[in-house]
């Protein structure tokens, strides 16, 4: 019969080499996943980033949806089509982003933009358009800020290139946008001739 101190001796051996045998597993899955050209973690910041963006996007084009359903200015409407073009272009690339690195993707936008939107239903003519310029472009300075943010904070690659894609396009709508708004509201009662 073994003594209380050899069965402690016993113990302490098989509980060793069991947690040697794990560590040298998950090691081995690191190694395999660096491998396999697995996509490294995201911090919590990107992840927040990514959602953000994919919120953003998804508001934008419900904006110019119904910008292009209300608006009786072509310029408008010309320019609410570039902005949902874009930004469904956009979020397909941050889906598929999404999907690799393993972030749920939204379903909706914040509250507080739901009912801008819907106070932005409710609008016509002149009125709508101002209405849906101004919050084109609020949406655009507070996108494009957190792209830049994301840009000097960013340690992801994918994530990276997301944002150097992205940003381009986010800034030329905003110098756009803003431009539509000076003419909008300079010359309210006038059809508006306006290069998109």
């Amino acid at each position: 019969m073994k003594s209380k101190g050899q069965w402690l001796v016993v113990c302490l051996t098989l509980t060793l080499a069991a947690a040697s045998g794990l560590t040298a597993c998950n090691r081995e899955n690191g190694v395999e996943a660096a491998r396999e050209g697995r996509a490294a973690s995201l911090s919590q910041s990107e992840q927040d980033f990514l959602t953000a963006a994919a919120q953003a996007d998804l508001a934008e084009m419900d904006m110019a949806q119904i910008a292009l359903q209300n608006s009786a200015t072509g310029d408008v409407r010309d320019f609410a089509n570039m902005i949902k073009s874009d930004h469904t272009s956009a979020l397909e690339d941050l889906t598929e982003l999404m999907k690799g690195k393993n972030v749920s993707q939204p379903k909706s936008i914040p509250a507080r933009t739901q009912q801008d939107i819907g106070r932005m239903k409710t609008l016509t003519g002149g009125e709508f358009d101002r209405e849906f310029v101004n919050m084109i472009v609020s949406e655009h300075q507070k996108a494009v800020e957190m792209f830049r943010d994301q840009q000097s904070t960013a340690q992801n690659e994918d994530v990276k290139k997301y944002v150097e894609d992205t940003l381009p396009i986010l800034e030329m709508h905003l110098e756009k946008a803003q431009r539509l708004q000076t003419k909008l509201f300079s010359m309210p009662n006038r059809t508006i001739r306006w290069p998109v």
